[in-house]
């Protein structure tokens, strides 16, 4: 693998065609990044204010109806070592309703899937069709949607 053969292309058999290298995989620039912090401001077991963490819990590129976003959520603790909330990591709610876990699509966009199989009765072609009038995705992705994610 990755030698070049000896053989010329009329040397090789018929049927032989040169390497195509493998496609890139397309860049997704977003429109928009939004870092959310919890809702929470106080601590749950004593009361006192909470403070974020140094770092991101998750950053995450999600694909919604709208637009393509940059969504990532920073954590907050309590500030007291000894209180048992110093040990939870509180999220933000409004970012985990975004899109689901391990997805990079937004609730919005499964909905869509979900009306247009559901109540309009749509093929995978007229799903991919309206989907990809709204942004690129691929007939084979958007019918995986449908399939497993929905």
């Amino acid at each position: 693998m990755g030698k070049e053969s000896p053989l010329k292309l009329s040397q090789r058999e018929p049927d032989a065609r040169e390497e195509v290298p493998m496609r890139t995989p397309k860049r997704l620039y977003a429109e928009a990044r939004i870092i959310y912090h919890p809702e929470l401001l106080t601590c749950l077991h004593c009361g006192d204010l909470l403070v974020g963490w140094n770092s991101l819990a998750w950053d995450k590129t999600v694909q919604t109806l709208d637009g393509l976003l940059s969504i990532a959520t920073r954590p907050g603790h309590c500030p007291h070592a000894t209180c048992p909330g110093s040990r939870l990591r509180l999220h933000s709610a409004a970012a985990q309703r975004m899109a689901p876990l391990g997805s990079t699509y937004g609730y919005d966009v499964l909905v869509r899937i979900g009306w247009l199989r559901q109540h309009q009765r749509a093929t995978y072609r007229e799903i991919h069709t309206d989907l990809a009038s709204r942004f690129p995705i691929s007939e084979s992705h958007g019918r995986y949607l449908s399939q497993h994610l929905y």
